[in-house]
């Protein structure tokens, strides 16, 4: 006789929290930070950080020792090369994942994410003719697309307004100790050994990180509530409240549902983000942000530091363990800007990061010695990572549930249209003037100075404020 009282009494509240959208946004605000949130957020951001140090721009790693010394591909073919990785490739990705994220869910998404980035990237050990790599480098980055378009927003989803700031910053600092794993693993396996260096890079997204996920990642409750997935939502919702009340020990409080407005899924469109007023101002500034730092500060950069480093006599060694150190102090400062939690705008942060990068390679254009290289790119690559993270959040947290993954691939995606552009035009632009002043200037003024001051100036506030209200 219990069990169908409970029944009944399920079956009657059932239509109830249907009526009442936000429940379960409201619920996930009310839990406290656990392990849980840490282990979830850690393992997504190590899956970033292999996929993308592993497979996105690969091309500016085996260009100066690999394929340059061999002849491969001329410094013109390289640019191509790298801009249809950053470009086409992750566009693509990121225009497919976001399309599964949304419609299928932020798991699957992610671990098809996950699989394309390491059956991708082990044919660059058997293909060396140029079109071939021209292929190659569209389809190795769709991987790299899909979790730049996953990985904010899932985390987003799982956190609260007051811890959100601090867990995904911290998290995203441990990207930087995967890029010392990975720089290490160059400087030990390139150039001598360079197919090796691809093939430990498939196994650890596909044999490592894959079943991992698999096994551990929930379905993000606020997408299934956003669908219309009740029944579905409640289920991971309630898995999660119990495991963060045993990690925490102690009860959960009472949630605040007049603070969650949701609106359901089949109401939402990609469209949106341009027809409604509210989203197409953020949506234009966001897209001019994305390409200008993709095409300067982000791919602009990274396409040829270490050709920069090398041509002012560097090693293969001093480029890779350089990259190794970088990422560890890289690592220190994510937690410093974690620790400011929600304090202090993100904004706010995007625009002294570039200011950071800025300065840096002034100094290291004026002083290209391997001392002052080593300092300044260190430092700049701290406002270089800072900048993309905190972006990446920002624009996860611009948009309500229903169409954040959409809307992350068309502001992000469109973005990558400035990397393809922009890194196709580096070939000629990094032979121009003395020391490569062309390459300099590219990277300093529309690369870092126009979106940092654009993002400064025209960005919304979003410290300390409920998801649901700052994006809807």
């Amino acid at each position: 006789m219990a069990n169908i009282d409970g029944a009944s009494v399920a079956s009657a509240q059932a239509p109830a929290r249907e009526a009442d959208p936000g429940h379960i946004a409201a619920r996930i605000d009310r839990l406290p930070l656990t392990r849980i949130q840490w282990q979830l957020a850690i393992l997504v951001e190590v899956t970033w950080g292999f996929i993308i140090f592993d497979t996105d721009g690969i091309g500016a790693r085996l260009y100066p020792f690999v394929w340059r010394p061999h002849h491969v591909v001329t410094v013109l073919q390289y640019s191509v090369i790298q801009a249809l990785q950053v470009g086409l490739g992750i566009l693509l990705g990121v225009y497919l994942m976001s399309w599964v994220a949304d419609r299928y869910g932020r798991r699957p998404g992610i671990l098809l994410a996950t699989f394309l980035g390491g059956i991708c990237i082990w044919p660059f050990v058997y293909v060396t003719n140029f079109w071939g790599l021209i292929a190659l480098s569209v389809l190795s980055t769709l991987g790299a697309g899909g979790i730049i378009a996953t990985h904010s927003v899932y985390l987003s989803e799982l956190t609260s307004s007051a811890i959100r700031n601090r867990v995904l910053l911290a998290s995203q600092g441990v990207t930087a100790l995967v890029a010392v794993s990975v720089a290490l693993l160059g400087f030990w396996l390139i150039p001598e050994q360079w197919q090796a260096y691809l093939w430990v890079s498939a196994a650890i997204q596909i044999v490592v990180l894959l079943p991992l996920l698999s096994w551990l990642l929930p379905e993000s409750p606020r997408w299934l509530e956003a669908r219309g997935h009740h029944v579905a939502a409640e289920r991971e919702i309630e898995r999660l409240e119990e495991r963060c009340r045993r990690a925490g020990h102690r009860e959960l409080p009472e949630p605040e549902r007049n603070r969650h407005p949701v609106l359901i899924g089949e109401h939402g469109s990609w469209r949106e983000i341009f027809a409604n007023p509210l989203y197409r101002r953020r949506t234009t500034v966001l897209i001019v942000v994305w390409l200008l730092g993709y095409a300067g500060l982000i791919y602009g950069t990274g396409a040829f530091a270490a050709v920069y480093m090398v041509d002012h006599g560097a090693s293969a060694h001093f480029v890779f363990l350089l990259f190794a150190a970088s990422g560890a102090v890289t690592f220190i400062a994510f937690q410093v800007n974690s620790h400011f939690g929600e304090r202090v705008e993100r904004r706010d942060v995007m625009c002294a990061m570039a200011g950071l990068f800025l300065v840096s390679w002034i100094v290291i254009y004026l002083f290209p010695t391997a001392p002052v290289i080593a300092v300044f790119f260190t430092v700049g690559r701290i406002g270089v990572a800072l900048w993309l993270f905190n972006l990446y959040n920002y624009t996860a947290v611009a948009y309500p549930t229903r169409i954040r993954a959409r809307a992350f691939a068309w502001t992000d995606g469109l973005g990558h249209l400035g990397a393809w552009a922009g890194v196709t035009l580096l070939g000629p632009l990094y032979a121009l003037g003395p020391n490569h002043l062309g390459w300099i200037l590219w990277i300093l003024i529309p690369g870092a100075l126009v979106p940092a001051v654009l993002i400064r100036i025209f960005g919304i506030k979003q410290a300390g404020v409920v998801l649901e209200q700052v994006s809807t």
